[in-house]
């Protein structure tokens, strides 16, 4: 169940690897916010909605960005 079938067949099974990243909160809230804007522009919502969903993803993206440096050191 979830696994890759290996060339001896069905009976042994691989697990997937993990993915490397976890989505964090920040992540999934910019990838919301972004929408907000695409469907904003759409809707020919005003320029303040429009400019303000975008601003909240890349907020929000950087945010991310800057957590994961911290966490990883920097290299």
């Amino acid at each position: 169940m979830g696994g890759i079938p290996t060339r001896n067949g069905m009976h042994e099974l691989r697990h997937p690897k993990p993915r490397p990243y976890k989505r964090s909160p920040l992540l999934i809230f910019a990838y919301g916010a972004l929408t907000a804007a695409i469907v904003n522009l759409i809707l020919r919502a005003g320029m303040f909605w429009i400019a303000g969903s975008a601003g909240l993803a890349v907020l929000f993206a950087v945010a991310e960005i800057i957590l994961q440096v911290r966490r990883r050191g920097a290299s």
